[in-house]
Parts: C-alpha cells; structure tokens; sequence
C-alpha cells in the first residue's frame, strides 16, 4: 500500500472496528433489559436497515460529489454511533438507534472508501486488483474482529464496560478523520451524475453478476454473521458462565480467520474458481454449528466460526476483485455499492432464523437456511 492508501485504511479499519464494539455485549444487554432472543438479535441486525439505506444513495453520491465529502463526515459519523449505543445501555430504542447510525455510516464509508483505495492505487493490473482486494479485505476483517475482542476482554477486566469500550472507539474515529483529511479527491464532482439509486452494472457484465456475483454475495455476511451473532445466543445455557468471553472469541476468530482466506484465494488464482469453494466451506460451517445446537457441543462454535469466517474472506476478497474488473469509471462507487448491498443483506440471517424458529425449530430453521446456501451453490455452478 502507498502512504496514502494506509491512511485511508486506518479510516476503514475504525470504522470496521465500530460495528462490532457491542457484538458480546448484546448478552449483558440481554439480561440488563430482559430481553428475548429475537429482541437481542435485532440490536445486532438492526444496522443492516442503516447499511442498506446508505448503500442505495452512497454509491452515486460519490460519484457526484466525490469520494472526500462522505468518507470523512462518515467516520466522524461512526463515533457518533458509539457515543449513542453509550447512552443507551438502559434503552433499547437508543441501542437500535445507535445501532442503525453505526449500519448507515459502514454501509456508506465501506463502499466509497473500497472505491477510493482502488483509486489510489498506482498499479491497476489485474493481479494487483486481486492483491488489494484481498488486502483490503484483510484491513476491513481486522476490523470486524477488533471489536468484539476488546469489548469481551475489557468487560472481564475493567469498570464501565458498556461505556469505554464506545469512548475508546469514538476518539480512534477522531484521530482517523483527522489523518485522512489530506488525502486527494480521485473523483472529480461530476453535476450530471443522477442521484436517484442505480445498480451501476455494465450492460455486458449484467448476467455474470446475476448468476454468479449476487448469490454469492449474500453469504459475504450470511455466513459470519450467524457465527457471532447467532451460535453465542442459541448456545448461551450451554456455555454457561464464560458466555461473553467465548461471544467475544467466536466474534474475533470468525473475523481473522479471514487471513487464511489471502493465501487460499492466492493459490486458486481465478475469483470466479474461488466463489464456489468458499460456498462449500461455508455450508460445512453451517452444518458443525447446527449440530454444535443440537447436541449442546458449543465447543463445536469456534469450529463452525472458522469455516464461516474463511469462507467470508474468499467471498469478500473473491468478490471485489470481480467488481472492479467489470466497473466502469463513470458508475465504479455505484457498483461497489450494490456489491455491498448484496452482501450486508446476508446480516439478517440471524434474525430470518430467529423468525423461522417461531414456526418450526430453531434446529430445522438452521437446516432451511444452510438448504438456501446450497441452492446458491448451485445458482453459481449452474
């Protein structure tokens, strides 16, 4: 990466880190709230509302404005979030609330952000569009996994674990903000561009990403997002006394075990060859976490964690290296967009499967979604 590249990484990365700050804490919100299973995981996949929101107009905003105007005010944004979700430890409007504001700020930053380190970069070959996908990847996972591990860790440890760990974070974004305000507009304001939402996909490239980009990015975060916000809930009577500190570790390792996602993309080489290895990694996920339900072996958690989070890595990485192939200079934030907008759908799996449980078991309702993966699966090999 140029100097100016980690700097922007170091935007991405705090960002990154905000969304999951509260991850294990949902468990004592949990009991500080009384609250439901289903009620808990909306405080987790309430953001994805706020992802979704921001990813239909992020997109062409920066392709009119500029990538400047929303990186920046987003990840003061980001601290904001945290200051919310802070104040609202004894409401759960104010933690969906805080929660949403986290979703709109990452769904908007990570995009345009995606798209501005593509164009800093000053080698645009094809085998460094894959090298700083997968970098990049890595640096947003980094973040993901940041998260939860210093909340886990500081709640065992310190005073006010649903107050510093939000402060810690808040002031991060700061100092962020302020190194990223040098950084050089790539996008140059363009008044024609239409704000109203586009796809952003080019005409040639449309049945590609169809039948092979969207299903299989609907399992960027449908995967991970059950291992660290799901397994740690339906297991909790089973854990026992170490709940938060293993929800902490189930979240961190599903997060970093996106390292081993570089060399194995690196070695397939094609994106396109590394799409269905990773479905097949992630139903295998699936499968040891359903039967870690059913039998009580939460041991089997961190198992399912790192099949789902390596196979959320080669997605990811897999995935935007397949975008910026296909984008256009006129459409790219548009495209990455809607890459991201196919991919932060997938954090509702843990709250489809909770809705699923109010009709059939929670372990049937594991089994129909795991089904639905292998359906993509299919889509993509077809």
């Amino acid at each position: 990466m140029t100097p100016q590249q980690r700097r922007l990484a170091a935007g991405l990365f705090v960002v990154a880190w905000g969304t999951n700050v509260s991850t294990p804490l949902i468990l004592r919100y949990q009991d500080r709230l009384d609250l439901s299973n289903s009620a808990a995981v909306a405080i987790f996949s309430v953001y994805v509302g706020g992802i979704l929101l921001a990813l239909l107009f992020a997109g062409r905003l920066s392709d009119r404005f500029g990538r400047r105007p929303l990186v920046l005010p987003c990840t003061a944004a980001s601290a904001l979030g945290s200051l919310v979700m802070l104040a609202g430890r004894d409401s759960l409007a104010l933690l969906l609330g805080g929660r949403f504001i986290l979703g709109a700020v990452s769904g908007a930053m990570l995009s345009v952000g995606t798209a501005w380190m593509n164009e800093l970069a000053t080698d645009r070959s094809a085998e460094q569009r894959l090298r700083l996908a997968t970098t990049t990847t890595v640096l947003l996972y980094a973040g993901f996994g940041f998260g939860p591990l210093t909340s886990a860790v500081y709640e065992s440890i310190g005073p006010w674990p649903l107050v510093v760990p939000y402060l810690i974070h808040a002031a991060a974004c700061a100092a962020a903000a302020v190194a990223m305000a040098s950084l050089p507009e790539t996008k140059s304001r363009d008044p024609h561009v239409s704000l109203r939402p586009r796809l952003g996909i080019p005409p040639a490239a449309r049945p590609e990403f169809f039948r092979v980009l969207a299903p299989a990015a609907i399992w960027v975060f449908g995967f991970p997002s059950v291992s660290f916000a799901l397994f740690p809930i339906i297991l909790r009577e089973a854990i026992g006394g170490a709940d938060i500190i293993l929800s902490g570790v189930i979240g961190t390792l599903t997060a970093l075990v996106v390292l081993l996602a570089r060399p194995i993309v690196a070695r397939i080489g094609d994106p396109r060859r590394a799409i269905p290895v990773a479905l097949v990694m992630g139903i295998g996920g699936y499968v040891v976490g359903t039967i870690a339900f059913a039998t009580d072996a939460w041991w089997l958690a961190p198992v399912s964690a790192i099949a789902l989070g390596t196979a959320s890595g080669m997605l990811m990485s897999s995935g935007l290296a397949i975008t910026e192939e296909i984008a256009d200079d006129e459409n790219r934030g548009a495209l990455s967009s809607t890459f991201y907008l196919a991919a932060y759908s997938g954090m509702t799996m843990p709250l489809v499967i909770t809705g699923l449980s109010n009709v059939m078991s929670t372990t049937w309702a594991l089994v129909t979604v795991t089904a639905a993966a292998v359906v993509a699966l299919g889509a993509v090999l077809a």
